[in-house]
């Protein structure tokens, strides 16, 4: 395989771009790029439980715990006991957060369209829509065992 045709080396290549970027954006809000996705999740879904949003973003425990610190200790969320279920963490935003939620939207969507400005409408449906049946035939790989479910 060429290497200009290595997916692994391309999605790679994208991921470290987009995290360098981010990083850039968010330094005026203090956030960093593994944190900005915990927000964006809450902005819809607020009030959850870490357990949600790491399934959602898949994400494991520990790192999510470790962004959910850091949050907190920026004042962005904060963290409560499920009344229903005191095993369990409900993360909720801030008026911090809330806040700066118009700032931040605006730079991502800011960066998505700078990603996809070259291409046609009916172009950027389609890279959309293959990444996203990329993600979904990842999700159902075990990857330990190297079959799909």
């Amino acid at each position: 395989m060429k290497a200009k045709n290595n997916l692994g080396r391309l999605i790679s290549i994208l991921y470290r771009k987009n995290q360098v970027y981010l990083n850039e954006i968010l330094k005026p809000y203090d956030i960093s790029s593994t944190e900005q996705p915990i927000l964006m999740y809450l902005y819809n879904n607020n009030g959850v439980t870490q357990e949600e949003i790491a399934t959602y973003l898949q994400i494991d425990k520990a790192s999510m715990a470790r962004s959910i610190q850091s949050l907190m200790k920026k004042a962005y969320v904060s963290k409560e006991k499920d009344v229903h279920d005191h095993r369990c963490n409900k993360i909720s935003l801030t008026k911090k957060s809330i806040d700066i939620r118009d700032s931040l939207i605006e730079e991502l969507d800011h960066w998505n369209a700078t990603l996809l400005a070259d291409f046609t409408l009916h172009q950027q449906d389609e890279i959309l829509d293959t990444l996203q049946t990329l993600v979904e035939k990842l999700e159902n790989l075990d990857l330990k065992e190297k079959k799909i479910k």
